[in-house]
């Protein structure tokens, strides 16, 4: 599944892995159906992820929140904090362009691969997000064996200012950098720590 990560061509990267492994594969296999549920609830990401984090809902075509499981096609709105995008709904946006499921006796993974894209709710193409559409978020959650893993791979982040007021440019650039720099595995550490943490 890995070997659909768009390659890095341009810009930064970055790499988020959370892994944890049981005593024997039943206790894995049992855990790994929590933590799919709460991979595939990305309204609820903010809780796994932690404090102080970025708030992701899942939308419609037309950017209403939707609670059912994602799939191609669902957007992503994203609440930066502190640095709210200054567009009227304050947030940046995602499209859902991957969505893959694999299930063997000894293997499960999910994936879900996300790019900026247009606000849903705007008449214009003009990209809704502190990247340029080059970037792509890649989520993973997999369980080997007795092993589970939660993984993010961002790709090819470039700052998006193109066409933008003074103002947004600056504030893509401080997002953007931010997260280039250490905001971005801050983030993806915190929600692939919270994917997998176990509750006995």
């Amino acid at each position: 599944m890995k070997n659909k990560i768009p390659p890095q061509k341009i810009g930064a990267e970055s790499e988020a892995i959370s892994i944890i492994t049981f005593e024997n594969a039943e206790l894995a296999k049992a855990h790994f159906e929590t933590v799919k549920k709460r991979f595939l609830d990305i309204n609820s990401w903010e809780l796994f992820a932690g404090e102080n984090k970025a708030e992701f809902s899942l939308r419609d075509e037309k950017g209403n929140l939707i609670l059912d499981q994602p799939k191609v096609g669902n957007y992503v709105s994203i609440k930066i904090p502190l640095l709210h995008n200054p567009d009227d709904d304050g947030l940046d946006w995602v499209k859902i362009e991957v969505f893959e499921e694999e299930k063997e006796e000894h293997y499960e993974a999910v994936y879900i691969r996300v790019r900026p894209t247009p606000n849903p709710k705007s008449s214009t193409d003009e990209i809704t997000h502190f990247l340029k559409s080059t970037a792509t978020s890649n989520f993973f959650i997999t369980r080997k064996g007795k092993e589970i893993s939660a993984e993010v791979y961002a790709r090819n982040e470039v700052p998006n200012s193109k066409d933008k007021s003074l103002t947004e440019k600056i504030r893509n650039k401080l997002v953007a950098i931010g997260g280039m720099l250490i905001g971005s595995k801050i983030q993806w550490e915190g929600l692939t720590d919270g994917l997998l943490k176990y509750e006995k």
